[in-house]
């Protein structure tokens, strides 16, 4: 008899009674009073169960991520009890391939089936429940039409009754809520929930023992690799350095590469060439990185930006004209121009919303660099002109204040054009007055500094760009981020000459000679310093022609050493014409402070020309003075000069006690990078007593402090630290 499926009959059941009413033909009938779990099965499927098997097919080009699965299958190593796996990221960073994947790798642990629901996007003010999720799901395990229990709660504890037995696999995509997770965790032994997030608030479930995993973007070798697979031959070979470029525009967003590529394959006559070309624009790239018209990445976004309240759209709008990387909320609320209690709310609604993340605390930037272009983009289509240059100005403003409240906390009394009295009147110092708090700040900042200061200056707002390029070198003078100092002096330097400040641009030039001669380019800081010198003659202020002296000297040091000492001879003079005339303390000590500067570096330059005794006396006097000025950072710096002089001259227990000390007091106040040098020297005299593992270790030190400040001299010292040798005591 040919098998049939037996279909649901309607009938009447008297409590307490038992019906066996059937009719029609069937191989096999089941008759039943009370009814749980049924499978229905044809003749073919007769003594087996059909396992849910919903998950989608994974992608069939899919790069790296390997230590990602890896991770899903060590969350996944516990067999009691069920395991919630949340996996966060930007939209489009490839939660979803992920999740199929990682379903497709793992299917043999699942007995009990892998089932599969996407919620549906809907708009922050409401959520979808779990309840259509949950009613699929008894369908698929053979719980048909009226034996459904009534309520969501039943439904929910029915799904749990039928996967007590077998280790079962739940991918959810577009959870929002903890609730919709929880309602859908089987309760087999072995099972697992993968999720992938569209917001941030399902942290919460860690609370229950989940997992969380973040996705980063690509890096440029798998961008270049998943490109290149899914152009489908269209790169050629000699178009490589083209596809580099496709992929550093998609800033590794693997939705943003599976765009360009299908733009590729879709229009043959397009070259990647041509193509990386046209993202190069900003404001085109988002519209050009897409099938046609309508599926772009911008309409991507679009999507989400949509369902947006109107405050918190324009909140995103005003992100994205802040060109910093990331805000708090005094600065969102500052750059919006709304109350900060309002703000709040607004930020969490973006978090929520998967557009931005909370990186720290009360600390936001966007999730994806080109989620922050979006935003950028819209703001510039959107909102006006005045509006957007507004909008930077506030928010320079505050930014501002902060700088100075970190300068002074760091530097202390020095040359400064900068007025930052007016800057910190309406404002409190959020450091205290404290140093290390200051400096840890600064650079913390360092990649908005850079940016603001290219955005002011962009902007024609070339006050604030000096401004803040000067209060910058705060950073830079402690922690030397030379190429950053060279970005920002240079830039404020030429916004200054625009400005019309012949003091600002004067100071500017000067100072940014110091990192130019670092990097070795002595041309460029000549020529800075010959249009300082320029400028500087026909200001009437003897501290700031006194400082483009000092520095001046710096440069005539790695040039002509003679001039050198006449240079600094100018600065000692001009400094203590200062201080006799100063009408302040404050005054009088800048004076003072700019004399032992002069005198310092002129001790530098003796012990550069082996003239040991002039250089022992001039850097003794100079410490005498900086610890009268109880300027410890320079009293630091002048017995590492001292020990310098004392190691020239075979001194070595000597040098060896002024450079420890040295060491000491620069790694305590957090001046690494002069550290850095005191640290090349101990490891100098070690070699020369015979031992090596004590050089390797200073070496080592140096190394670190190198690198981290971004500076050529890092490849030098490495190259030293090879030389020694591995085993070397």
């Amino acid at each position: 008899m040919e098998s049939k499926d037996i279909p649901e009959v309607n009938r009447p059941v008297t409590e307490g009674d038992t019906r066996n009413d059937f009719s029609g033909q069937a191989e096999s009938v089941l008759m039943a009073r009370d009814v749980g779990q049924v499978t229905f099965v044809n003749g073919s499927d007769r003594g087996r169960q059909r396992v849910p098997q919903q998950v989608p097919a994974a992608p069939a080009c899919f790069v790296n991520r390997d230590a990602d699965l890896a991770g899903i299958g060590s969350a996944l190593g516990h067999r009691d009890g069920a395991q919630v796996v949340v996996f966060q990221g930007a939209h489009g960073i490839g939660k979803s391939s992920l999740l199929r994947r990682g379903a497709a790798a793992l299917r043999d642990r699942f007995p009990g089936g892998q089932f599969y629901f996407e919620f549906p996007q809907v708009n922050a003010e409401k959520r979808a429940d779990a309840d259509v999720a949950v009613t699929t799901f008894l369908r698929h395990l053979g719980v048909g039409g009226k034996y459904l229990p009534d309520s969501y709660e039943g439904r929910v504890a029915e799904f749990r009754t039928l996967t007590r037995d077998s280790a079962t696999l739940v991918v959810l995509e577009g959870a929002r809520e903890p609730a919709q997770v929880r309602a859908l965790i089987p309760s087999g032994a072995g099972s697992a929930v993968l999720v992938a997030s569209d917001g941030p608030s399902l942290a919460e479930l860690e609370l229950d023992g989940a997992r969380s995993m973040t996705l980063r973007p690509l890096d440029a070798e798998d961008g270049r690799k998943l490109l290149i697979k899914l152009a489908d031959g269209r790169i050629a070979e000699e178009e490589r350095e083209a596809a580099d470029r496709l992929v550093a525009a998609c800033h590794g967003l693997p939705l943003a590469i599976v765009m360009v590529a299908a733009r590729l394959r879709g229009q043959p006559t397009l070259k990647a060439r041509a193509l990386a070309k046209e993202l190069e624009d900003e404001k085109r790239r988002l519209t050009a990185m897409g099938v046609n018209d309508h599926l772009t990445l911008s309409a991507t976004f679009g999507l989400t930006y949509r369902r947006l309240s109107a405050p918190a759209s324009t909140l995103y709008r005003a992100l994205g004209s802040w060109p910093g990387p990331h805000v708090d909320s005094g600065l969102a609320a500052c750059v919006a121009e709304i109350d900060e209690n309002e703000v709040r709310p607004l930020l969490r609604e973006l978090v929520d919303a998967n557009l931005i993340e909370e990186c720290r605390a009360d600390r936001y930037r966007f999730r994806h660099a080109l989620i922050h272009l979006d935003a950028r983009n819209r703001a510039d289509r959107d909102d006006p002109d005045r509006e957007r240059l507004a909008r930077l100005r506030r928010g320079l403003d505050r930014f501002l204040a902060l700088m100075a409240f970190a300068d002074l906390a760091v530097m202390g009394t020095r040359t400064r054009v900068t007025d930052i009295a007016p800057l910190m009147a309406d404002a409190s110092d959020p450091f205290d007055g404290d140093k290390a708090w200051a400096l840890e700040w600064l650079d913390g900042e360092r990649e908005t500094i850079v940016e603001l200061v290219s955005a002011a200056a962009r902007s024609g707002l070339s006050d604030h760009a000096w401004q803040l390029a000067e209060m910058a070198t705060a950073l830079y003078m402690n922690i030397r981020y030379i190429g950053d100092w060279v970005r920002t002096g240079t830039i404020g330097a030429d916004a200054a000459q625009k400005a019309g400040n012949a003091r600002a641009e004067a100071r500017l030039r000067s100072v940014v000679s110091r990192p130019l001669t670092d990097l070795g380019k002595l041309d460029q800081a000549g020529e800075q310093l010959d249009r300082a010198l320029e400028v500087v003659a026909h200001v009437d202020d003897l501290m700031l022609r006194s400082s483009v002296q000092e520095f001046h000297g710096r440069y005539l040091d790695q040039v002509d050493p003679d001039r050198a000492i006449a240079a600094y001879d100018r600065c000692q003079d001009l400094s203590e014409r200062f201080a006799q005339s100063a009408a302040t303390e404050e005054e009088r000590r800048n004076g003072r402070r700019g004399a032992a500067l002069a005198v310092y570096f002129r001790g530098c330059s003796h012990a550069a020309a082996e003239r040991d005794e002039i250089a022992l006396t001039e850097l003794s006097n100079a410490l005498d003075r900086f610890r009268a000025l109880r300027d410890e950072r320079m009293a630091a710096r002048a017995r590492v000069s001292l020990g310098r002089v004392h190691q020239q001259a075979g001194r070595l227990r000597e040098a060896s006690r002024e450079l420890n000390d040295a060491v000491r007091a620069l790694r305590d106040g957090g001046h690494s990078y002069y550290e850095a040098e005191a640290q090349e020297t101990l490891a100098d005299i070690h070699v020369e007593l015979g031992a090596e593992k004590e050089a390797r270790r200073h070496l080592t030190r140096a190394v670190e402090i190198y690198e981290a400040g971004g500076s050529p001299r890092a490849r030098t010292v490495r190259a030293r630290l090879a030389d020694l040798g591995e085993d070397g005591d």
